[in-house]
């Protein structure tokens, strides 16, 4: 079963702090292997061949996988302040390292859906 993680920042009295699309943006340009996605997700239901689109409000990422020479959407920004993705299953995959130094660029922390941080 894949598990949902995101990055948030919380503020010091335990709150949390929302992330700015702005702030995201400049994150993801300080960090190697991703990049600010352009345009809508879309995917084909392998059942129905119907065409299943997800909007992007201006804040999904990719991140490069040397393994298919590819980029993969996969950091999804959220009007809450926060970023959503799906932990990896393979060990060598980029997408948790690089959450983790975006988490350091906003000065916030990678947590899964019951609150949990993962350094």
């Amino acid at each position: 079963m894949a598990r949902s993680l995101h990055i948030e920042r919380q503020k010091t009295d335990g709150g949390r702090s929302v992330i700015t699309l702005d702030e995201w943006k400049a994150a993801v340009d300080q960090v190697d292997g991703v990049r600010m996605a352009r345009g809508d997700a879309a995917a084909t239901n392998p059942l129905t061949r119907e065409i299943i689109v997800l909007p992007n409000r201006g804040g999904d990422a990719e991140v490069f996988r040397k393994d298919c020479d590819t980029w993969l959407r996969a950091l999804f920004w959220t009007p809450g302040g926060i970023v959503r993705f799906i932990a990896p299953e393979m060990a060598e995959d980029p997408i948790l390292p690089i959450a983790h130094r975006l988490a350091g660029e906003l000065n916030a922390r990678v947590c899964g859906a019951e609150g949990e941080t993962y350094d």
